[in-house]
């Protein structure tokens, strides 16, 4: 990892933290007072991407944050000079004044309660937000121009550091929508630790205190993800009968208009004419009248966070995803929600999960499975296994040579190969030794220019972003490479809409970002047209920007659909129970405001989500997920 700048060490106030991917050190917070100065230098390397900054703040007499300005720096150059500051603020007797640079400085009179929030700086800014709210009676403060935030005191133990006891209380910062954000402040108020996550600050000599610490914060997660789920239940009904609605057959890719669908506990009865199909006695009854009922969605590319079942997963469900595929998740996450949510004691579809596998190198993932020879990886193979895992990831720096071995043992037990395409092979090879799946379109660009990999060891999106405005889409590699994945039976995990230009819509039509753009939709076009079997994937973006991609690249809306859907279903070998609207199956389907057979864009409509026969109103999953208070606009 870089080398921190030369700074002072030998002042009372200097204290280090360390950055932990799953134990690993992965970088370092350094924070330094003297007198009413207060410096951060701060930097965490994440596989071989990261952050590293330094942030100045002022104090008042009284401990108070006044002014603070933070600069961004590179982070493998250590030695760099620092260039205009990224954001900065300042207190004057009468005004808040912030803003990087003349152009965007803005200022608001100065009031009770009023504080600001450096962007991109260390976890330390929570802390100091978190404190100077504690410090008020109603526990909150105004940000201008970005709302409100509240600080509650939600865990508080004692535990041995050092052979001395320190009570830690865990606070949660609640900014906006979505879960609060989690640290752990000293008797001082002072940071300790950071909250559960892939990389966690965590103060030198504190180190033992992780494991209680992350029991303390999972409990309250789960206690407020069942909370959520409580407050959403749909009343209880002996049956459900969802009347009139044009229901999409997802097997043969055609719409049955005015359709009664019969749902008793969590599968359906009965799917047929309106009316040739008869309501039970005392069955709840839905009218879907002028509205189109399909099948339950699959994301099959996400990632499960402890927060997640209190923010993204419920907000899944309310678009009308009924499955998510995990491919990368903490065990204890991923095994707990999945448990949780098939029980329905939390608000989220149901869990598909995929063991990730890493090696042990520098730029590792962020994962505790780390695998340097072939028992390790047939281990873990087998653990992931046992915990009714259904496939296996492998990632960029596992070993060429271990491929093979987790091919093999993922195979003999059943279970499917997927990931990125490891450093040293292709992804014809990485096909030819076991994949039967790629993850991510922007391998099948980087896979030509293998030597860019590594001078120096960039990563495979940064290839491809460079690679993709120039490729020959329609060149004979590529045309071979699509023909390999079609006589192999690969799967295809694009998540296009990662790779495409949607957050610079200006940029004009003939600007490299556009004829990137061009070219990968260019790219999903031939793999439909191939027959390659694609399934739609997220990885954190937008769901219905990814279906809507695959429209715009020419697949008719009811191949769009059947992607999310059945065939989603299919490539999982789920489709006895999932993936269509049919007698027999598990109830999962949505209720859309619209035709999406006709029009994708119609599946932001959706109304209404049946998840394992719970009829859901999408209205009230949303309205639970916005902020106990709403933020202040005004300020």
């Amino acid at each position: 990892m870089p080398a921190m700048p030369a700074v002072v060490t030998n002042a009372p106030d200097t204290v280090r933290h360390v950055v932990l991917n799953h134990g690993r050190p992965a970088g370092e917070m350094l924070v330094v007072r003297d007198g009413d100065s207060l410096v951060v230098h701060y930097h965490h390397i994440d596989r071989n991407r990261g952050a590293r900054n330094e942030t100045h703040y002022r104090l008042a007499p009284d401990g108070r944050v006044v002014a603070g300005t933070v600069w961004q720096l590179p982070l493998n150059e250590p030695d760099a000079p620092r260039r205009a500051p990224s954001d900065r603020f300042e207190m004057t007797r009468d005004s808040l004044v912030w803003g990087a640079t003349d152009r965007t400085r803005r200022a608001v009179a100065l009031s009770p309660g009023l504080t600001y929030r450096l962007g991109g700086g260390s976890p330390l800014d929570n802390a100091l937000v978190a404190r100077a709210a504690l410090a008020r009676p109603d526990r909150s403060l105004r940000l201008p121009g970005a709302g409100s935030v509240r600080a509650d005191i939600v865990g508080d133990t004692t535990l041995s550091v050092g052979g001395r006891r320190e009570r830690l209380r865990l606070v949660m910062l609640h900014r906006g929508a979505g879960a609060p954000s989690a640290l752990w402040l000293d008797q001082r108020g002072e940071l300790a630790v950071t909250g559960v996550g892939w990389f966690i600050t965590v103060r030198r000599g504190f180190e033992s205190t992780l494991p209680a610490l992350r029991r303390i914060e999972t409990r309250w997660r789960d206690a407020q993800g069942a909370a959520l789920a409580r407050s959403v239940a749909p009343p209880a009904a002996e049956a459900i009968a969802i009347v009139g609605g044009d229901v999409f057959d997802s097997e043969r890719g055609i719409v049955r208009p005015r359709a009664t669908i019969v749902v008793r506990g969590d599968r359906i009865v009965a799917v047929g004419p309106a009316d040739s199909v008869a309501v039970p006695a005392g069955a709840r009854t839905v009218d879907a009248t002028g509205r189109t009922v399909i099948p339950g969605m699959w994301d099959m590319h996400t990632h499960a966070q402890l927060t997640s079942q209190s923010s993204s997963a419920p907000a899944q469900l309310a678009d009308g995803i009924t499955t998510v595929r995990d491919l990368a998740a903490d065990l204890d996450v991923a095994v707990s929600h999945r448990d949780r949510a098939n029980a329905g004691t939390i608000l989220a579809p149901r869990f598909v999960l995929a063991g990730f596998i890493e090696g042990p190198l520098r730029w590792a993932g962020p994962s505790e499975v780390l695998v340097a020879t072939e028992a390790e990886a047939r281990a873990w193979v087998a653990r992931y296994d046992s915990l009714g895992y259904r496939q296996i990831k492998v990632y960029n720096v596992v070993h060429p040579d271990l491929v093979p071995t987790i091919a093999e043992e993922a195979h003999r037990r059943g279970l499917r190969l997927s990931g990125h395409v490891p450093r040293g092979i292709t992804v014809p090879t990485a096909v030819r030794l076991g994949f039967d799946e790629i993850n991510h379109a922007a391998f099948l660009f980087s896979t030509f220019y293998q030597d860019s990999l590594y001078l120096p060891m960039r990563a495979y999106s940064a290839v491809a972003a460079a690679v993709a405005p120039r490729i020959d889409v329609e060149g004979a590699p590529m045309t071979e490479m699509i023909a390999l994945f079609k006589e192999r039976g690969t799967v295809i995990d694009g998540t296009f809409n990662l790779w495409m230009s949607a957050r610079n819509p200006g940029a004009p039509p003939d600007s490299l970002a556009k004829r990137a753009d061009a070219n990968y939709l260019r790219l999903l076009r031939r793999l439909y047209d191939a027959g390659v079997t694609l399934v739609a994937g997220t990885d954190g973006s937008s769901y219905n920007d990814e279906l809507e991609l695959y429209e715009r690249a020419g697949i008719p809306a009811p191949e769009v659909l059947r992607i999310a859907t059945i065939v989603a279903a299919r490539v999982m070998k789920d489709d006895r129970d999932y993936g269509s609207i049919a007698a027999g199956k598990v109830a999962d389907l949505a209720i859309v405001d619209g035709k999406p057979h006709e029009r994708v864009a119609d599946l932001r409509k959706v109304r209404q989500v049946m998840r394992a026969g719970r009829l859901y109103e999408r209205q009230r999953i949303v309205d639970a997920l916005r902020p106990a208070r709403q933020a202040d606009a005004s300020h």
